[in-house]
């Protein structure tokens, strides 16, 4: 198994054992028997996408079981739990935006080209993905890679490459996971987890200055109240 892997299945753990849940709690989450998820959390098989959407539904925070990165001052206008996963995905889109727009300037620093590493892939897969062009499609068209290289560097199967881009098979946790490994892919986008995108938007916002993200704040606040109905 994947020492990287092994990690995200530790911090799964952690998260567990954070939030009081028994093995039998999450079960009723993802709708699965206890013995499915012992063999998932030993890394005996992986996480089905819809199981994983199920533990999106819990107190866990995926998006720190997947990457490790968790937010500590969250901002105080978003509640996660109100925010449809297409609008904080306009969020993120805005702070890549204004990112990008450092670059070459004299306000560009560290952190700004960290914030346009991790959130490249908004740039190739934002909007709407159909079937047949979807996340795996447009990953692998930005890469330039053909179907056997993609699966090569991915690791799998071409026909698993070739089912995952016409959309009739989905990612399970280990796809998920090396799309995040190889191509900074978020966990969160993939699986459309408003909680996790809210906290990638926040943890992206912390690896600014004070005053960088009290202007980015603010830039995201003046857009949150643009389209709250009046």
């Amino acid at each position: 198994m994947d020492k990287g892997y092994s990690s995200a299945l530790q911090r799964l753990k952690e998260e567990r054992e954070k939030w009081n849940l028994t093995q039998r709690m999450l079960c009723y989450h993802m709708k699965i028997q206890q013995s499915r998820l012992s063999k998932a959390e030993t890394g005996n098989r992986y996480f089905s996408y819809h199981e994983l959407e199920g533990l999106c539904t819990s107190d866990v925070d995926v998006f720190y079981v997947f990457t490790g990165k968790r937010p500590k001052n969250p901002l105080k206008f978003l509640d996660p739990l109100k925010v449809a996963p297409e609008e904080l995905m306009c969020y993120l889109n805005v702070v890549y935006l204004l990112a990008s727009a450092a670059k070459g300037t004299n306000r560009d620093n560290a952190a700004f080209s960290q914030i346009r590493q991790q959130l490249e892939y908004i740039q190739y897969c934002f909007g709407n993905i159909e079937p047949t062009n979807n996340i795996f499609y447009r990953l692998r068209n930005r890469y330039d890679y053909t179907q056997q290289k993609m699966a090569n560097v991915m690791g799998m199967d071409i026909k698993k490459l070739q089912r995952l881009e016409k959309g009739v098979r989905l990612p399970d946790s280990e796809v998920i996971w090396k799309m995040y490994d190889l191509f900074h892919v978020s966990p969160a986008f993939v699986l459309r987890d408003a909680k996790g995108l809210w906290n990638e938007l926040n943890y992206e916002l912390e690896l600014l200055d004070d005053n960088d993200r009290e202007v980015m704040a603010q830039i995201l606040e003046n857009a949150f109240s643009f389209m709250r109905p009046r």
